[in-house]
Protein backbone atom coordinates (compact mmCIF):
# COMPACT_ATOMS: atom_id res chain seq x y z
CA UNK A 1 0.00 0.00 0.00
CA UNK A 2 1.29 3.69 -0.97
CA UNK A 3 2.07 6.18 1.83
CA UNK A 4 -1.03 8.24 2.27
CA UNK A 5 -1.20 12.03 3.07
CA UNK A 6 -3.18 13.06 6.08
CA UNK A 7 -3.87 17.34 5.96
CA UNK A 8 -4.62 18.40 9.21
CA UNK A 9 -6.97 21.35 9.56
CA UNK A 10 -6.34 23.35 12.50
CA UNK A 11 -8.15 26.11 14.61
CA UNK A 12 -9.81 27.21 17.67
CA UNK A 13 -13.50 26.86 18.40
CA UNK A 14 -15.84 28.69 15.70
CA UNK A 15 -13.08 29.80 13.48
CA UNK A 16 -14.32 27.80 10.44
CA UNK A 17 -12.84 24.25 10.11
CA UNK A 18 -16.26 22.37 9.16
CA UNK A 19 -17.07 25.12 6.46
CA UNK A 20 -13.28 25.19 5.40
CA UNK A 21 -13.40 21.33 4.98
CA UNK A 22 -16.62 21.26 3.03
CA UNK A 23 -14.97 23.82 0.60
CA UNK A 24 -12.13 21.25 0.50
CA UNK A 25 -14.73 18.53 -0.17
CA UNK A 26 -16.39 20.48 -3.09
CA UNK A 27 -12.78 21.26 -4.85
CA UNK A 28 -11.63 17.81 -4.57
CA UNK A 29 -14.00 15.01 -3.51
CA UNK A 30 -15.23 14.05 -7.15
CA UNK A 31 -11.96 13.37 -8.38
CA UNK A 32 -10.43 11.42 -5.56
CA UNK A 33 -11.17 9.23 -3.24
CA UNK A 34 -11.31 11.07 0.14
CA UNK A 35 -11.19 9.67 3.99
CA UNK A 36 -12.19 12.33 6.57
CA UNK A 37 -11.63 12.54 10.33
CA UNK A 38 -13.51 14.91 12.70
CA UNK A 39 -12.28 15.17 15.80
CA UNK A 40 -15.07 16.44 18.50
CA UNK A 41 -14.03 17.91 22.13
CA UNK A 42 -17.50 16.92 23.24
CA UNK A 43 -19.71 14.06 23.33
CA UNK A 44 -22.29 14.46 20.47
CA UNK A 45 -20.74 14.63 16.74
CA UNK A 46 -23.02 17.45 15.65
CA UNK A 47 -20.03 18.62 12.80
CA UNK A 48 -20.12 14.84 11.40
CA UNK A 49 -23.94 15.06 10.64
CA UNK A 50 -23.32 18.93 8.82
CA UNK A 51 -20.48 17.12 6.38
CA UNK A 52 -22.14 13.35 5.97
CA UNK A 53 -25.22 15.75 4.41
CA UNK A 54 -22.68 17.57 2.06
CA UNK A 55 -22.19 16.65 -1.14
CA UNK A 56 -19.27 14.08 -2.32
CA UNK A 57 -18.17 11.18 -2.17
CA UNK A 58 -15.88 10.33 0.48
CA UNK A 59 -15.58 7.80 3.86
CA UNK A 60 -15.92 9.79 7.51
CA UNK A 61 -14.37 8.36 10.88
CA UNK A 62 -15.08 10.26 14.11
CA UNK A 63 -13.22 10.70 17.09
CA UNK A 64 -15.55 12.14 20.19
CA UNK A 65 -15.08 13.55 23.44
CA UNK A 66 -11.35 14.47 23.25
CA UNK A 67 -8.58 15.74 21.09
CA UNK A 68 -7.02 13.08 19.74
CA UNK A 69 -3.45 14.47 20.28
CA UNK A 70 -4.01 13.87 23.95
CA UNK A 71 -1.74 10.85 25.54
CA UNK A 72 -5.34 9.77 26.95
CA UNK A 73 -6.94 9.41 23.42
CA UNK A 74 -3.67 8.82 21.02
CA UNK A 75 -3.03 4.95 21.00
CA UNK A 76 -6.58 4.65 20.42
CA UNK A 77 -6.83 6.88 17.61
CA UNK A 78 -3.75 5.49 15.75
CA UNK A 79 -5.20 2.16 16.29
CA UNK A 80 -9.01 3.26 14.98
CA UNK A 81 -6.81 5.40 11.93
CA UNK A 82 -4.88 1.96 11.04
CA UNK A 83 -8.22 0.09 10.80
CA UNK A 84 -9.52 3.06 8.95
CA UNK A 85 -7.30 2.34 5.81
CA UNK A 86 -6.14 -1.06 5.82
CA UNK A 87 -10.02 -2.27 4.19
CA UNK A 88 -9.94 0.23 1.44
CA UNK A 89 -7.00 2.95 1.27
CA UNK A 90 -8.18 6.21 0.35
CA UNK A 91 -6.00 8.70 -1.65
CA UNK A 92 -5.81 11.20 1.17
CA UNK A 93 -7.01 11.99 4.30
CA UNK A 94 -8.28 15.18 5.45
CA UNK A 95 -8.71 15.60 9.48
CA UNK A 96 -10.56 18.18 11.33
CA UNK A 97 -8.75 18.70 14.92
CA UNK A 98 -10.90 19.75 17.54
CA UNK A 99 -10.95 23.48 18.57
CA UNK A 100 -9.40 23.39 22.03
CA UNK A 101 -6.35 21.08 20.39
CA UNK A 102 -2.64 21.00 20.30
CA UNK A 103 -1.28 19.55 17.51
CA UNK A 104 2.41 19.15 18.69
CA UNK A 105 2.27 15.85 19.37
CA UNK A 106 1.32 15.28 15.54
CA UNK A 107 4.90 13.25 14.89
CA UNK A 108 3.80 11.00 17.35
CA UNK A 109 1.48 9.47 14.84
CA UNK A 110 2.97 8.79 11.80
CA UNK A 111 6.02 7.70 14.12
CA UNK A 112 3.63 4.64 15.38
CA UNK A 113 4.59 1.04 14.24
CA UNK A 114 0.88 0.12 13.04
CA UNK A 115 0.79 3.26 10.52
CA UNK A 116 5.20 4.51 9.72
CA UNK A 117 5.31 4.71 6.43
CA UNK A 118 1.62 4.25 5.70
CA UNK A 119 0.57 7.47 6.73
CA UNK A 120 2.39 10.99 6.68
CA UNK A 121 1.42 14.54 7.17
CA UNK A 122 0.68 16.04 3.99
CA UNK A 123 -0.45 19.55 4.43
CA UNK A 124 -1.53 21.67 7.38
CA UNK A 125 -3.69 24.37 7.82
CA UNK A 126 -4.57 26.67 10.80
CA UNK A 127 -7.55 28.77 10.88
CA UNK A 128 -8.15 31.74 12.68
CA UNK A 129 -11.41 33.51 13.84
CA UNK A 130 -9.76 37.31 13.06
CA UNK A 131 -13.14 38.57 14.69
CA UNK A 132 -12.13 37.07 18.14
CA UNK A 133 -8.44 36.63 17.87
CA UNK A 134 -7.80 38.97 20.94
CA UNK A 135 -10.51 37.17 22.73
CA UNK A 136 -8.67 34.21 23.04
CA UNK A 137 -6.76 34.66 26.07
CA UNK A 138 -6.53 31.18 28.03
CA UNK A 139 -5.77 29.07 25.19
CA UNK A 140 -3.51 31.32 23.58
CA UNK A 141 -0.44 29.09 23.70
CA UNK A 142 -2.63 26.07 22.04
CA UNK A 143 -3.30 28.98 19.20
CA UNK A 144 0.17 29.51 18.73
CA UNK A 145 0.66 26.00 18.47
CA UNK A 146 -1.76 25.19 15.73
CA UNK A 147 -0.22 28.43 13.76
CA UNK A 148 3.30 27.23 14.15
CA UNK A 149 3.00 24.04 12.41
CA UNK A 150 0.60 25.14 9.82
CA UNK A 151 1.61 25.84 6.09
CA UNK A 152 -0.97 28.10 4.84
CA UNK A 153 -2.90 30.28 7.93
CA UNK A 154 -6.32 31.36 7.19
CA UNK A 155 -7.73 34.46 8.52
CA UNK A 156 -11.28 33.84 8.14
CA UNK A 157 -14.45 36.45 9.02
CA UNK A 158 -11.87 38.92 8.20
CA UNK A 159 -14.39 41.68 7.09
CA UNK A 160 -15.69 41.52 10.44
CA UNK A 161 -12.34 42.14 12.46
CA UNK A 162 -12.39 46.04 11.54
CA UNK A 163 -9.89 48.16 13.11
CA UNK A 164 -8.26 45.08 14.33
CA UNK A 165 -7.47 43.17 11.28
CA UNK A 166 -3.86 44.64 11.11
CA UNK A 167 -2.99 43.67 14.66
CA UNK A 168 -4.34 39.64 13.89
CA UNK A 169 -2.59 39.88 10.49
CA UNK A 170 0.99 40.97 12.88
CA UNK A 171 0.42 38.57 15.16
CA UNK A 172 -0.02 35.70 13.18
CA UNK A 173 3.11 36.65 10.77
CA UNK A 174 4.65 36.81 14.14
CA UNK A 175 4.26 33.79 15.48
CA UNK A 176 4.82 31.71 12.13
CA UNK A 177 6.87 34.07 9.46
CA UNK A 178 6.79 30.83 7.14
CA UNK A 179 3.87 30.48 6.55
CA UNK A 180 1.70 31.49 3.37
CA UNK A 181 -1.45 33.63 4.88
CA UNK A 182 -4.69 34.23 3.46
CA UNK A 183 -7.21 36.71 4.40
CA UNK A 184 -10.86 35.38 3.94
CA UNK A 185 -14.66 35.18 4.55
CA UNK A 186 -16.70 32.37 4.45
CA UNK A 187 -13.22 30.18 5.20
CA UNK A 188 -12.61 29.68 1.40
CA UNK A 189 -9.44 29.88 -0.41
CA UNK A 190 -7.57 29.45 -2.96
CA UNK A 191 -5.93 25.70 -3.01
CA UNK A 192 -3.24 26.14 -6.00
CA UNK A 193 -0.48 26.23 -3.21
CA UNK A 194 -1.71 23.30 -1.40
CA UNK A 195 1.67 21.73 -2.84
CA UNK A 196 4.40 24.02 -1.47
CA UNK A 197 6.40 21.70 0.99
CA UNK A 198 5.91 21.58 4.83
CA UNK A 199 7.72 23.35 6.81
CA UNK A 200 7.68 23.61 10.33
CA UNK A 201 8.11 26.54 13.21
CA UNK A 202 9.42 25.36 16.58
CA UNK A 203 8.39 26.89 19.47
CA UNK A 204 10.96 28.71 21.50
CA UNK A 205 8.94 29.79 24.65
CA UNK A 206 7.73 27.33 27.81
CA UNK A 207 4.58 28.25 28.16
CA UNK A 208 2.11 26.05 29.63
CA UNK A 209 -0.29 24.55 26.99
CA UNK A 210 -2.19 22.12 29.23
CA UNK A 211 -5.93 21.36 28.60
CA UNK A 212 -7.96 24.75 29.60
CA UNK A 213 -10.54 24.33 31.74
CA UNK A 214 -13.50 23.66 29.06
CA UNK A 215 -16.69 21.98 29.77
CA UNK A 216 -19.11 20.82 27.24
CA UNK A 217 -22.65 20.91 27.70
CA UNK A 218 -25.45 18.82 25.70
CA UNK A 219 -28.97 19.85 25.11
CA UNK A 220 -31.29 17.49 23.72
CA UNK A 221 -35.43 18.26 23.78
CA UNK A 222 -38.22 17.25 21.07
CA UNK A 223 -39.49 20.34 22.51
CA UNK A 224 -40.34 23.05 19.64
CA UNK A 225 -39.18 26.82 20.50
CA UNK A 226 -39.47 29.98 18.12
CA UNK A 227 -36.86 31.60 16.42
CA UNK A 228 -37.77 34.59 18.51
CA UNK A 229 -37.03 33.04 21.67
CA UNK A 230 -34.18 30.55 20.33
CA UNK A 231 -32.25 33.79 20.31
CA UNK A 232 -33.50 34.85 24.00
CA UNK A 233 -32.10 31.71 24.85
CA UNK A 234 -28.83 32.27 23.59
CA UNK A 235 -28.82 35.83 24.93
CA UNK A 236 -29.21 34.35 28.25
CA UNK A 237 -26.25 31.97 27.68
CA UNK A 238 -24.05 33.17 25.78
CA UNK A 239 -21.53 34.92 28.59
CA UNK A 240 -21.25 31.10 29.80
CA UNK A 241 -20.21 29.56 26.46
CA UNK A 242 -17.19 30.28 24.07
CA UNK A 243 -19.10 27.84 21.19
CA UNK A 244 -22.72 26.78 20.56
CA UNK A 245 -24.11 24.98 17.81
CA UNK A 246 -26.57 22.07 16.85
CA UNK A 247 -29.86 21.48 15.28
CA UNK A 248 -33.03 22.99 16.23
CA UNK A 249 -36.57 21.94 15.75
CA UNK A 250 -38.65 25.67 15.52
CA UNK A 251 -42.08 26.26 15.27
CA UNK A 252 -43.44 26.20 11.82
CA UNK A 253 -41.74 22.67 11.20
CA UNK A 254 -38.59 24.39 10.47
CA UNK A 255 -35.43 23.02 10.87
CA UNK A 256 -32.70 25.17 12.13
CA UNK A 257 -28.92 24.85 12.41
CA UNK A 258 -27.32 26.91 15.28
CA UNK A 259 -23.80 28.18 14.69
CA UNK A 260 -22.04 30.37 16.45
CA UNK A 261 -18.99 31.79 18.83
CA UNK A 262 -18.44 34.62 21.57
CA UNK A 263 -21.67 37.17 20.72
CA UNK A 264 -22.22 35.77 16.71
CA UNK A 265 -24.85 33.66 16.26
CA UNK A 266 -26.53 32.70 13.13
CA UNK A 267 -30.10 30.40 12.80
CA UNK A 268 -30.15 28.40 8.85
CA UNK A 269 -32.79 26.97 7.70
CA UNK A 270 -32.28 23.43 6.13
CA UNK A 271 -34.72 20.30 4.99
CA UNK A 272 -32.31 17.08 5.91
CA UNK A 273 -32.42 16.54 9.56
CA UNK A 274 -35.06 14.89 11.02
CA UNK A 275 -34.40 14.49 14.74
CA UNK A 276 -34.87 16.47 17.45
CA UNK A 277 -33.21 19.79 19.19
CA UNK A 278 -29.96 18.69 19.71
CA UNK A 279 -27.18 21.39 20.99
CA UNK A 280 -23.60 20.99 22.04
CA UNK A 281 -22.06 23.95 24.24
CA UNK A 282 -18.71 24.43 24.99
CA UNK A 283 -17.31 26.86 27.69
CA UNK A 284 -17.78 27.40 31.43
CA UNK A 285 -21.07 26.20 32.36
CA UNK A 286 -22.73 27.02 36.00
CA UNK A 287 -22.13 23.71 37.44
CA UNK A 288 -25.48 23.15 39.17
CA UNK A 289 -27.69 24.01 35.82
CA UNK A 290 -29.84 21.78 34.13
CA UNK A 291 -28.98 23.46 30.37
CA UNK A 292 -31.69 21.42 29.06
CA UNK A 293 -34.50 22.21 31.42
CA UNK A 294 -33.70 25.96 30.98
CA UNK A 295 -33.80 25.55 27.13
CA UNK A 296 -37.40 24.15 27.42
CA UNK A 297 -38.49 27.24 29.61
CA UNK A 298 -38.12 29.20 26.42
CA UNK A 299 -40.28 26.52 24.56
CA UNK A 300 -44.02 26.83 23.57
Amino acid sequence: MASIPLHLVNGFLGSGKTTFLMHYLDTFSRGRKIAVIQNEFSTSGIDGDIVRHHCGAYRMLEINNGSVFCVCLLGSFIDSLAAFIQDNPPDEIIMEASGISDPISIGQIFQSPVLKGKVYLGYSWAIVDAKNFNRIIPIRARLEHQIRIADTVVINKSELAGEEMNSVLLAVKKINPFANVQCTNFAKIDFEEKKMSLRFYPANDCRNSQRPDLQSVVIKTNRLISRENLGRFIESIKDEFIRFKGFVNAEGNKKLIVQGSFADYTFEEMDWFTGGTELVGIGSPGGKVDYTRKFETYCD
